[in-house]
């Protein structure tokens, strides 16, 4: 279910939740107590479920009613962070807040479709809407924010700073909505909702495969969806609630401080080439039989290209010249398999190669600095009971691992 459509009523739903009454949530909404005993009774037809024991002593969120006033207060409040009526820095509450208390399904509508457009003409046809529609929505909502939002040039709209907050803000709380989506089901149903996960390379088949799979053998109403990428995009992705959460190697420090990161297991790295590879059968390796060997090399500023580079240090030779960098552990493996390159690799990435024969670890130790593999979330982030489910299992794929690193 989708419920932007309800903002309004969500908003009363949260007052109610907060204040006890009707009659003190409509004195923070500024709106009649008869304005927010309707929106609530609206929200309960169209869900089908009472949210409130009413008695004479006021207004008691149900079970479910808490549950989803919880997510409607959240996404009120990410609004709120975005509002520039209030010196910035300074936390307010929702109800405190013009644009959490304005903003309506078609502002926040409009303006995802203005930032992905960049054209007023092309948002109205969008939406399905008259361009002077649109140009109205966003005049109150840059009224509501106290802000600009768009730079506006011969080439288009642009977001501007304020924009670009209030972009974040709506997205976050949109997230929230569809998590409180994913939360409603009777008490005893099956787990259900969906799940986004991010993955970087090299970690799809020691960690998330398995994961997934146990999490669907044993929630087979979930549903999963798998995005890989680049650690900036899916960085990106994850701050704007496009993806639940980040699997792979971590970096060293989350990119941005709405983000915390959770160390799953370490792994190390070792050189892997095709077996029969003539430094494979080497007797006495050393690191000068590599000055002159071909290597796919990572990608860069990426944790195993910075333990290549303390490898090659603590060797005391020259990097190789990058002739061929990939992210792609498939691509990798394809060019060890009919190539005499080598690789830095995780040996448990390449397991299977191993155990079918086609590649082999070379005998020569590799110094390098801990690789840490693990997930990372949104700060703050709430999970879902599926998102809950999916965090302990990874948790638990992440200690069996860790508990079978080879020294």
């Amino acid at each position: 279910m989708n419920l932007l459509p309800h903002l309004r009523s969500l908003r009363a739903l949260a007052a109610v939740a907060q204040a006890g009454s009707s009659q003190q949530a409509a004195a923070l909404l500024h709106v009649a107590q008869s304005s927010v005993t309707r929106a609530v009774q609206q929200l309960e037809d169209q869900l089908s479920s009472p949210l409130f024991e009413r008695s004479g002593r006021g207004m008691r969120p149900t079970a479910l009613g808490r549950q989803l006033a919880l997510r409607a207060t959240r996404a009120l409040q990410f609004l709120a962070t975005a509002d520039r009526h209030h010196t910035r820095g300074i936390t307010v509450d929702w109800h405190g807040s013009r644009l959490a208390l304005g903003a309506t399904a078609r502002h926040l509508e409009v303006l995802q479709a203005l930032a992905e457009t960049g054209s007023e003409g092309r948002a109205a046809a969008q939406l399905g809407i008259s361009q002077p529609a649109v140009h109205q929505s966003l005049q109150q909502l840059e009224h509501m924010a106290a802000a600009s939002l768009f730079i506006r040039s011969r080439s288009g709209l642009r977001l501007d700073d304020a924009g670009e907050s209030l972009l974040l803000a709506c997205q976050l709380a949109l997230a929230e909505l569809r998590q409180a989506a994913d939360e409603w089901a009777e008490p005893g149903a099956a787990l259900q909702g969906q799940l986004v996960i991010g993955t970087l390379p090299f970690s799809t088949t020691m960690l998330l495969a398995p994961a997934v799979e146990q999490l669907l053998v044993q929630h087979p109403g979930v549903r999963v969806v798998v995005i890989d990428g680049t650690f900036d995009a899916l960085v990106t992705q994850l701050r704007h609630a496009q993806l639940d959460c980040i699997v792979g190697a971590l970096r060293s420090q989350p990119q941005a401080a709405d983000l915390t990161q959770e160390v799953l297991f370490d792994d190390r790295l070792a050189i892997m080439a095709r077996t029969g590879h003539p430094l494979a059968v080497q007797q006495g390796l050393d690191w000068s039989a590599l000055l002159t060997a071909q290597w796919v090399m990572p990608m860069p500023n990426t944790p195993a290209d910075l333990a290549f580079t303390q490898m090659v240090q603590a060797a005391g030779l020259m990097p190789p010249a990058p002739q061929v960098r990939a992210n792609s552990a498939l691509m990798m493996q394809a060019m060890l398999c009919n190539s005499d390159r080598l690789a830095l690799m995780s040996p448990r990435q390449v397991a299977r190669e191993v155990a079918a024969g086609l590649l082999t670890e070379l005998a020569l130790p590799v110094q390098h600095a801990s690789r840490q593999i693990g997930a990372m979330w949104r700060s703050g982030y709430l999970p879902t009971p599926a998102a809950a489910q999916w965090q302990g299992i990874l948790r638990q794929v992440g200690k069996t691992l860790g508990g079978h690193t080879r020294s």
